[in-house]
């Protein structure tokens, strides 16, 4: 019981007297000793739970101490010190808190310490916890580490006990056990137990350490927050610890420990991101703990020959690497150990021990500057470089400074990167930059070897730059885009060409990767692509820095860096801006001119292997193939100029570095086809560059690459050499077809000679004579031959059509010559050639085709097991060996088909005839011919379609009256009826059976319906060509008869909604050539007459509409084949399909709508709408009147969106330049295609539309319909400028949607001016006079001005009559006015009659001269202009001697002509609106191209022009401006004299001139009170100034004017009262804020100066408080707060004024010398200094602060907002200085 009471009162008291307890119930007790006492508390019952007290354990610790010592030479003297450790301690560590853990331990070490028994702790306690640890990491027996640990075995706690302590625990535990020993060891001296304890306890947790580091994040973070800072700490008291184990002695060093740190961060940061963190974090604490007074622990002391961190390269690299990291973490970790480091490696003897070189010069741009006159940026520069610490570079020329000075510069540009605000980068980044760049110093790269890696980092070239990758690097990812900017601008502006080997010495990796990558940001190229010039500053400057990067190089190493460079396109994702400049600097490297590969100088050589210019041969292919990738990675970008920039680049590196003939000739032709063909053909930009790269060496007539080309065919089909027959498929035929292709393209752009072609014409000529025979092992060959013949002639028509295309047209006969080859003589003999083998072709072909009428047979049945290739790339459903036969049928037919289209262009041969009969058989077997139901006889049916497309495609192109002869014979059914006709219907009942059966898969009969529109378009075709040619002229009836032509549309229409995207083209061909026929037939008949009705239609046009948004992609062949199906000539005459009904509006109306407005999203699709619609309505003015909507919508139509791909698809896409042919042409074309890739388009072709109708009109050679047309459209546009709610409001923001709007509505209605006529003259006026009265910009204005002075022009008495009234109305705007007066002075200036001229003169001019007078500026000096100009031309018709009095009227005229002429202002207006005041010119002003010109003053916003009214706002805003500017200057001068006049007073007025300054003003206090008399002013004065009204009056005035005094002095005397209360309780605070521009942090901080009291706030325009927003933030602390306006440019006066009177200035800033706010004590009188809200406060202002104070920051954003941040400040004085003001 009395046990239980004692441990009570231990829990009741403090720690600290738990001793004098202990002793007072030892006193107290004399039947108790302390063994008694000590064995019962340990043994309790309760001792469980007083285990768990502290108070507990002190007690037993104290009576341990006054136990009886056993004699030394007993077994178990420690006996009690072991259980209390065990029972005591260990359960007390375990589930003590981190707060009482230090006491605990610190209780245990002294309790161990009394006794001396160290060894027993490290048995026992610090067994367990290192135990626990090894546990935890799961370190096995048999671990080599375990073993080496001292405590690994130890005694075991006693049973039953807690276990293992958890691992944060014991290693919480054993670190602090090792601080509390070796502060015992230092202080007691310890002994040898102690001693012995240290350094085992310090090996076992430096081995401990190591391994948890090496472990995962959780490991490695806990010890590195728990064990390496007292381990670090021990090692620093020991100088080496030894350990024995048995026999063995180990030592470990300091140095050592350093070592295997190091290796284990460095394995660290080869890994993730995190690891990297942790690796720094590690690096960082260690740097840390030995900061003060160690360097000897990191040099390695006498251990420094083992080793010596800061000559390791991995450990600079690493840092460097952590200074650029993506991670901010990372890079502040980085930044602080290169500190630490460079401040512990760092020591007098280091610094300036290496001599510097005499400065070069012109190193840098603006180097020279700095010891002559320096710009007002630089001079910033170099002040804000003094402020922020670095010393001013030796000028001197003879030495520069040391390294220490480089590594200061190197640390403040970095810094001024991470935190500092961008205007301080922006001020001083060049000029530190030159004087770290221009501190070379003389050691070359074999002396910094010698000295080693630490002086190496900046006391040799090669560091410096190193480190200056870094800076750079860092400034191309930083945040702010102008830093990103000035970063590169300031590298590429560096003069490498002036600066011998320095370009040389730059990191190859931080060229080959940051450099590129920041080339690759858009940042830096603002001008690229501006009017179609792909081209920057940038990318000018980067292709200078490689070329000199490159200049010295070696061959071999050049074609390394190559390789390397166009790699990155394979490796990064570049842009447009980056690929091109990609592409430049791998020209600029590969153009160098060759260095031959001599041993270079041993300074060069050293530098190219520490630059990694070392590398092993690349071979050329290796490097083309990385020019392919470059090449294949313009095509992501469409525009054709741009293409063509980046080819002809990699085109250059290609012919400076890479001999084809020593290339692969398969690579060689991939690599050609990858450049747009457009660039390679005839007249193409890099066809002489690539003949320049095949053809290197003139003198040899054929070389390797010609030899490979011309023997391509013959290896070509001798590729597949086998035993066994070989089978093919789709694939394989198309993987060939396209090796063909490239072959032809090529041979073709390379051959010079035509003697290059015999041997071609020779393989020809033999292999197409033995097409016959019989191939057993090379079943291919045939195949290969005719893809050889195929492709050649593809290859010559292309060549053919561009010549055609650049030539306009090129005779049969003439001979075409290129680059030394006949054309047309070559084609002539191929044809010849082919001719030659045309007849066995055919044979083969009818053996080959015999495959297509095949019965089906068991054995060609596809069972579902069959293995291998079914197909290719339109999967056919055969087995593979049936494949093989369909293919060598299909090829055989369409190579035919070619060389019949080819030899009858060039060959009259009798044997083309024959061919012509087997071609005509062909088709009509297989248009006869009738499936098998199964579906091998299905797809069999299906090749021979597609091998019918191929020869009813050369038929159609073949027509004569030849060809008539080959159809008549076969008429069947009736003799007037031809076979054409037959064959037609027979083939669509036939394919659509094929279709219906059911025996085709859903993808096949996809493929099929392709294969049928595209027959049917060529037989069409056939029947419109004979047409065409007249042959048909002779007969009775057409090819096609009018039934089966509507059988055809019907078809058509069921066919449209199902089609597929590949089908679109081919089905609405054929609709187009249905309807051409149609249109043919007609005559003067409707289509209602040949059976095609109105609801026909109408589902023909919404299935195409189906069709079209079925389509994923918008191209520009699709489309215009949609225009000109629809849209035909055929059906847009008849006005039925316009008409709307009860249902609805007609076909074509309902389809314009939606095209319209489908079009709003595709510019593409408007603008070929424009194109076809602008020349059907002038064909056919009759359905203008339905579109009245449409063609206002057109007019209106802008888009912003640039349709970069629309040219490159219609340069690049044959069938899109085809199809946009086929479209209805613009009347003046030539002006229109200026805008076709433009969103001007649409409106232009409207405009060119109604012009050229209303030329017809005049020429009456159209409808009146036409004229009511344009009458109606433009009334309907005027009633939309009036009425309409966008285009009639009068507030609009520049530039806006409704401004261009309405530049797009009266440009047109200017346009159709000349339609009106007397009936709609007066509503068109009433318009007029409506929209120029409301409020426009002057952009819209003057067209409403051109537009009235056309109308005026064509009826000139109407201008009187509307006019003079205008100018008399008093109350009319000024700006409608302005435009009146335009008006009338043009309408005198350009009236066509003279006599309406002279009468416009008298009438029109005198009611425009009074406004010269106006009061309105703008209006005056318009008059003042356009009267000038008035008087200027027409002063001699100028009719004065008619008046009155005409001497004096005249007299009047010449001096207002005279002044307008001579006063100085006058001119100077004149002056600035030269160029504009002829503008309007009345034949043009209203036609398309005065309107839409491309003038050089016209600006890029809607092709409008700069109006006069512009020009002369402007001049009088600059005007204005002027004036503000010196006024302000004057206001400053005075202002700044009044501020040095009261600082001569002298100190002795320092408190009166505070309250001067604080007070208002005596203009605020003092005000005149205005008196105005009853009387009359004007009644006259006796002699002596005194008026004649009475003395009583005056008696009683002064009497009032007495009272007023009084009054008033007691008013100035309360407020006196209140001025000074208010000062009193007023903190001595000062804020200048004349910096800062933005009201809202001007307001905010009115209300926080306000709210604690400040003595005053400083703006520089007090006006402000006038502000609506500023009210609305101060909430009237304007009212109660004493505000100053000091202008900026008075700032420093003000400061020093304040500096005179007892204040302390301080500035709010982060400059290198700044004090964080929390650190700072402020003065009682303070001037807080604000600065601007983003370049912070000028240099010039920081230089007159006394001090610079920041607020610490932990977040990532580098500043806070500035009224924020004054707050923040403000507050800080205010809790300072509270006490003061209570």
């Amino acid at each position: 019981m009395a046990l239980a009471a004692l441990e009570s009162c231990f829990h009741a008291v403090p720690t600290d007297a738990i001793a004098a307890v202990v002793d007072c119930v030892l006193a107290s007790s004399s039947s108790t000793s302390p063994s008694q006492l000590f064995h019962a508390l340990l043994y309790s019952d309760s001792n469980h739970a007083a285990a768990a007290s502290l108070s507990h354990a002190a007690a037993l610790c104290h009576l341990l101490a006054l136990l009886d010592r056993p004699p030394e030479d007993e077994d178990d003297d420690d006996a009690p010190l072991r259980a209390l450790l065990w029972r005591v301690f260990l359960p007390l560590l375990r589930h003590t808190q981190d707060n009482q853990l230090q006491h605990t331990i610190a209780l245990m070490c002294d309790a161990v310490s009394t006794n001396q028994s160290w060894d027993l702790l490290g048995a026992t306690i610090l067994s367990l916890c290192i135990r626990s640890s090894a546990v935890a990491m799961d370190f096995s027996a048999s671990d080599h580490d375990h073993r080496s640990i001292v405590y690994h075995t130890g005694e075991d706690p006693p049973l039953p006990g807690p276990g293992l302590l958890p691992l944060s625990k014991a290693t919480v535990v054993l670190a602090s056990l090792l601080q509390h020993t070796l502060e015992r060891r230092r202080g007691e001296g310890g002994g040898a137990r102690l001693d012995a304890l240290v350094h085992n306890l310090t090996w076992d947790l430096s081995r401990l350490a190591l391994k948890m580091f090496a472990h995962g994040q959780e490991y490695r973070s806990c010890a590195t927050r728990v064990l390496l800072q007292p381990l670090l700490l021990s090692l620093t008291d020991v100088s080496c610890v030894t350990v024995e184990f048995g026999a063995a002695q180990f030592k470990l060093s300091r140095s050592d420990f350093l070592e295997s740190i190091w290796s284990l961060c460095l394995s660290l940061l080869s890994l993730g991101p995190a690891e990297r963190l942790d690796a720094y974090n590690i690096l960082s604490l260690y740097f840390s703990s030995l900061k003060l007074g160690h360097r000897d622990v990191i040099l390695g002391a006498d251990e420094v020959q083992d080793y010596d961190l800061r000559n390791v390269n991995e450990f600079w690299d690493e840092v460097r690497r952590g200074l650029v990291d993506k991670d901010s973490l990372v890079r502040k970790q980085a930044l602080y150990i290169l500190k630490i480091s460079l401040n512990i490696f760092s020591s007098p003897e280091n610094d300036g021990c290496q001599q510097c070189s005499r400065r070069r010069s012109a190193t840098l741009p603006g180097q020279a500057k700095l010891n002559t006159t320096m710009t007002k940026r630089e001079r910033w520069a170099h002040k804000e470089a003094k402020s922020l610490g670095i010393g001013e570079m030796n000028q001197s020329g003879e030495n520069c400074s040391s390294a220490l000075d480089r590594w200061k510069v190197f640390l403040l540009l970095y810094e001024m990167l991470q935190e500092y605000g961008t205007h301080l980068v922006e001020a001083a980044w060049t000029h530190q930059v030159v004087l770290l760049v221009e501190s070379t110093p003389r050691s070359d790269f074999s002396n910094h070897i010698s000295s080693g890696v630490f002086h190496a980092q900046m006391e040799s070239l090669e560091g410096i730059f190193h480190w200056m990758a870094v800076l750079w690097e860092r400034g191309f990812t930083h945040d702010n885009p102008q830093v990103r900017c000035l970063v590169m601008q300031s590298f590429l502006d560096i003069a490498w060409d002036r600066y011998l080997v320095c370009a040389q010495i730059v990191p190859r990796g931080f060229v080959l990767g940051p450099l590129l990558r920041g080339l690759n940001d858009v940042v830096h190229h603002k001008d690229f692509g501006v009017r179609g010039v792909y081209d920057s500053k940038t990318i000018k400057g980067a292709e200078k820095f490689f070329g000199n990067f490159a200049q010295t190089l070696t061959t071999c190493n050049r074609v390394h860096l190559v390789l390397s460079l166009a790699s990155a396109a394979k490796q990064d994702s570049f842009g447009r801006t980056g690929l091109m400049a990609l592409a430049f600097c791998v020209a600029s490297c590969a153009c160098q001119p060759d260095t031959h590969d001599l041993p270079c100088a041993s300074a060069g050589k050293e530098r190219a292997k520490c630059n990694g210019d070392a590398q092993k041969a690349v071979s050329t292919a290796d490097l083309l193939d990385a020019l392919w990738i470059l090449c294949e990675r313009s095509k992501q970008h469409f525009n054709p100029k741009y293409r063509l920039k980046v080819c002809e680049q990699v085109i250059k590196a290609a012919v400076s570095l890479i001999n084809p003939d020593k290339i692969p000739l398969n690579q060689l032709l991939h690599f050609i086809s990858t450049i747009p063909r457009e660039f390679t053909d005839y007249f193409g930009a890099l066809r002489l560059l690539v003949q320049k790269w095949f053809v290197q060496k003139k003198e040899c007539s054929f070389g390797n690459t010609l030899l490979k080309l011309i023997d391509f065919p013959a290896t070509f089909v001798k590729q597949t050499e086998v035993e066994k027959p070989f089978l093919f498929d789709d694939e394989d035929v198309g993987a060939w077809e396209a090796e063909s292709r490239r072959w032809a393209r090529t041979l073709l752009l390379v051959t010079s000679e035509e003697q290059h072609f015999k041997q071609i014409f020779v393989f020809l000529e033999n292999y197409g004579n033995k097409l016959s025979e019989q191939y057993t092992t090379e079943e291919c060959i045939q195949v290969k031959f005719f893809i050889i013949v195929l492709s050649l002639i593809e290859e010559l028509e292309v060549k053919d059509k561009k010549l055609i295309h650049e030539n306009s047209t090129i005779s049969k006969e003439s001979s075409d010559s290129t680059n030394g080859l006949d054309h047309s003589a070559l084609n002539k003999k191929l044809a010849k050639s082919l001719v030659i083998v045309l007849e066995n072709m055919v044979v083969f072909s009818k053996t080959s085709c015999s495959v297509f009428w095949l019965r089906n047979s068991d054995d060609m049945d596809l069972p579902c097991s069959v293995k291998g290739k079914l197909g290719g790339p339109s999967q056919r459903r055969l087995a593979t060996s049936t494949t093989s036969l369909v293919l060598q049928g299909i090829w055989s037919m369409r190579c035919i088909s070619s060389v019949v289209r080819w030899c009858n262009h060039y060959s009259s041969d009798i044997s083309l005839y024959s061919t012509l009969s087997f071609l005509w058989e062909f088709c009509s077997k297989v248009i006869q011919h009738r499936t098998y139901a199964t579906e091998v006889g299905g797809e069999l049916h299906l090749a021979a379609y597609e091998a019918l497309s191929h020869v009813l495609a050369t038929l159609s192109t073949v027509c004569s009256s030849q060809f008539l002869d080959f159809v008549e014979p076969k008429q069947i059914y009736q003799v007037s009826k031809f076979s054409l006709d037959f064959l037609v219907t027979s083939f669509l009942d036939n394919i659509n059976d094929l279709l219906a059966n059911g025996v085709l898969k859903r993808s096949r009969r996809a493929v099929l319906m392709c294969w049928k529109w595209l027959c049917v378009d060529s037989l069409l075709s056939i029947s419109r060509g004979c047409g065409e040619n007249g042959f048909q002229l002779n007969r009775l009836y057409p090819l096609v008869s009018e039934s089966t032509l509507r059988f055809i549309f019907l078809d058509t229409i069921k066919s449209l909604e199902n089609a597929g995207e590949d089908s679109v083209l081919s089905i609405l061909r054929c609709v187009r050539s249905v309807l051409e026929l149609l249109h043919f037939s007609m005559r003067n008949r409707n289509l209602s007459s040949l059976g095609i009705s109105y609801k026909m239609v109408m589902q023909f046009v919404k299935s195409s509409w189906v069709l079209h948004l079925s389509c994923n992609k918008r191209r520009v062949a699709p489309i215009a084949a949609l225009l000109s199906a629809i849209l035909h000539p055929a059906i847009f005459p008849n006005l039925e399909m316009h008409q709307g009904n009860e249902e609805g509006p007609g076909p074509l109306k309902w389809f314009i709508e939606n095209l319209l407005s489908e079009g709003s999203k595709s510019p593409r699709t408007i603008r070929l709408a424009a194109l076809h619609l602008s020349g059907l309505w002038l064909m056919y003015p009759k359905t203008l009147s339905f579109y009245m909507e449409e063609l206002k919508l057109l007019s209106l139509y802008g888009s912003v969106a640039f349709d970069e791909d629309f040219e490159a698809e219609l340069s690049e896409n044959h069938e899109a330049r085809f199809e946009v042919s086929m479209l209805a042409q613009s009347p003046d074309r030539e002006f229109t295609e200026v805008f076709i890739n433009t969103e001007l388009y649409a409106r232009v072709s409207v405009a060119v539309l109604f012009h050229h109708q209303w030329k017809q009109i005049k020429d009456k050679s159209t409808e009146t319909e036409a004229l009511q047309s344009g009458k109606l459209f433009l009334l309907k546009l005027l009633d939309s400028a009036v009425n309409d709610k966008d285009l009639s409001r009068e507030l609009y923001k520049k530039y806006s949607s409704v401004h261009r709007r309405k530049v797009r509505l009266w440009q047109m209605i200017c346009v159709l001016s000349q339609y009106v006529e007397d009936d709609i003259v007066k509503k068109v006026t009433s318009s007029i006079h409506t929209c120029l009265y409301r409020n426009n910009l002057p952009s819209v204005r003057q067209y409403l001005e051109t537009f009235a002075i056309l109308i005026y022009l064509n009826f000139p008495t109407l201008a009187e009559e509307q006019l003079i009234p205008i100018f008399h109305d008093n109350e009319m705007r000024q700006q409608a006015l302005s435009s009146y007066v335009f008006i009338a002075a043009n309408l005198i200036l350009h009236s066509r009659d003279l006599a309406a001229q002279i009468n416009h003169l008298n009438q029109l001019l005198p009611p425009i001269v009074p406004f010269l007078t106006s009061h309105h500026h703008s209006l005056r000096s318009f008059t003042q202009l356009l009267v000038h100009c008035v008087l200027s031309k027409m002063w001699p018709i100028l009719q004065l001697e008619s008046s009155e009095n005409p001497v004096f009227e005249r007299r009047c005229f010449q001096d207002l002509k005279k002044y307008l002429a001579e006063n100085t202002d006058c001119v100077r207006l004149r002056a600035s609106v030269e160029r504009f005041l002829d503008v309007f010119n009345p034949d043009t002003s209203g036609t398309p191209s005065g309107i839409f010109s491309s003038r050089p003053e016209a600006s890029d916003f809607e092709c409008v022009p700069v109006s006069v009214m512009e020009r002369v706002i402007s001049f009088l805003n600059d005007v204005r401006e002027d004036l503000r500017q010196s006024m302000a200057k004057d206001s400053v001068t005075i202002k700044n004299e009044d501020l040095k006049a009261e600082m001569h007073h002298g100190e002795d007025k320092t408190d009166k001139n505070i309250v001067e300054l604080l007070e208002p003003s005596q203009d605020a206090l003092n005000f005149q009170k205005k008196i105005i008399p009853h009387w009359n002013l004007d009644q006259p004065l006796d002699i002596d100034g005194h008026s004649v009204v009475g003395d009583d009056y005056i008696s009683r005035l002064l009497f009032e004017l007495e009272g007023d005094d009084e009054l008033l002095d007691l008013a100035l005397e309360s407020r006196n009262h209140a001025v000074e209360a208010i000062k009193q309780s007023q903190q001595q605070l000062i804020v200048v804020a004349s910096l800062l521009d933005r009201i809202p942090n001007i307001a905010g901080l009115t209300r926080t100066c306000e709210i604690f009291k400040a003595a005053g706030l400083v703006v520089a325009d007090k006006s402000l408080i006038e502000d609506k927003q500023f009210r609305l933030i101060s909430v009237t602390a304007e009212k109660w707060l004493p505000m100053m306006e000091v202008p900026v440019n008075s700032v420093k006066v003000f400061l020093e004024k304040k500096r005179l009177e007892g204040y302390s200035v301080i500035g709010l800033e982060q400059t290198a010398n700044s004090k964080p706010l929390d650190q700072f004590s402020f003065p009682s009188k303070t001037v807080l200094v604000l600065g601007r809200e983003k370049e912070g406060i000028p240099v010039d202002i920081i230089h007159a602060l006394d001090a610079c104070v920041e607020i610490p920051q932990l977040g990532i954003v580098r500043s806070l907002n500035v009224h924020v941040s004054g707050a923040i400040a403000v507050w800080e004085y205010t809790r300072q200085h509270r006490m003061g003001l209570r």
